[in-house]
């Protein structure tokens, strides 16, 4: 089973798939944004081209060499931020085509912005950069098609929405 949860920055996805993960029995694969911060790679709204390809990536090859898990970030974030924070036609193209091509996921669970931001020292804080990239995921949500589910309410609430809806998927 390949779960992603996707919104924009802040809004509990890291939260929510350990909860899945622990009740699923299932690995996290998880936000690989740390790991590029902890490189030295510079991150949010002022995230370069080639942060963003490397993003993409290394989500790719973690998520083609992990059989079954819950994301907590996937190919289709590096697709909505690189429609917020480039210009170039060509790069958000590429990466659209690219990440098209390789996006298997049997639930994707959408998180709306509910909550405020947590200061973690890696992801901005800019409510307005939030709102922007939560945004651009209804958009991408719609024009791609993708079946999703959106979660609200507390993190209890967010989980058993989810165990509810894979549980009904399955029966």
């Amino acid at each position: 089973m390949r779960i992603t949860i996707i919104g924009a920055h802040g809004v509990g996805k890291t939260t929510l798939s350990k909860k899945l993960s622990e009740q699923l029995n299932l690995p996290v694969i998880h936000d690989v944004v740390v790991e590029a911060f902890q490189k030295g790679f510079e991150i949010n709204e002022t995230t370069p081209f080639e942060t963003q390809f490397w993003l993409f990536a290394k989500q790719l090859e973690v998520e083609k060499n992990t059989i079954n898990f819950v994301a907590d970030k996937c190919l289709i974030d590096y697709s909505v931020y690189a429609d917020v924070l480039f210009d170039d036609d060509r790069v958000k193209s590429l990466l659209s085509e690219m990440i098209k091509k390789n996006i298997r996921y049997d639930y994707v669970f959408y998180l709306p912005i509910e909550f405020t931001i947590e200061d973690d020292g890696i992801r901005s804080t800019n409510i307005e950069f939030q709102k922007k990239v939560d945004e651009r995921y209804l958009e991408l949500i719609r024009d791609w098609s993708i079946d999703h589910t959106i979660l609200t309410g507390s993190v209890e609430d967010r989980l058993s929405q989810a165990m509810a809806k894979i549980a009904n998927s399955n029966s």
